[in-house]
């Protein structure tokens, strides 16, 4: 069966729980990386089928930990650094609503994160520490791992401290750019650079 892959703007609206990723499959919205992978497996397809036990376990625990590390950070560099929020974030996603709402919109949006930020010992935290905790990025699940990192090369941000932090794990990113070229690269221009060296191959 075909299947169609589609970018849209403040497609969260559709979603579900309000998060991204999620799928349209006939009359059902599943929204979120848990429940799509619980659905498809119900539909009789797994990757992980060749896995053991333990290796299922510690696969899990790896994306949570990179869910939870990425999702943070890009969290509060969208919302919580406020030059940030006043030159880029607020506007793309005020846009499908008018004046009021979309302004109760994005303060409430901000105002959920900073809490959630700060309920995670987040909630002081400045650019610079929000950065450094990033170089302790892991290679681990793979829709995941891509998924957030070409989040943080697509999003527009005030400035590019965190793609060049990631950009200090060239494997990383070739393994992501190989995902972006064989599946979601457009009239051949991708997002996600690739500075790979024979001695980033040889590391």
């Amino acid at each position: 069966k075909s299947v169609m892959v589609e970018a849209l703007r403040k497609c969260q609206i559709m979603s579900p729980s309000g998060e991204v990723p999620f799928i349209h499959v006939v009359n059902q919205v599943v929204s979120e990386l848990g429940p799509i992978v619980q659905f498809v497996k119900s539909k009789g397809h797994s990757l992980s089928d060749g896995l053991d036990e333990a290796q299922k376990a510690e696969m899990k625990a790896y994306m949570e930990l990179t869910n939870n590390m990425l999702l943070t950070a890009e969290l509060c560099l969208q919302w919580c650094d406020e030059a940030t929020v006043g030159e880029i974030t607020h506007s793309p996603y005020r846009f499908p609503c008018s004046w009021p709402l979309n302004h109760v919109l994005a303060y409430q949006k901000q105002w959920e994160v900073k809490g959630k930020m700060k309920a995670i010992g987040w909630g002081d935290k400045t650019l610079d520490p929000v950065l450094e905790d990033y170089q302790c990025l892991p290679v681990l699940s793979t829709a995941l791992v891509f998924g957030r990192i070409f989040t943080i090369f697509t999003t527009q941000l005030t400035n590019k401290e965190l793609s060049e932090k990631v950009e200090n794990y060239p494997i990383l990113l070739a393994f992501c750019r190989r995902i972006e070229q064989n599946y979601f690269e457009e009239n051949g221009k991708g997002h996600i650079p690739l500075r790979l060296t024979q001695r980033d191959l040889l590391n």
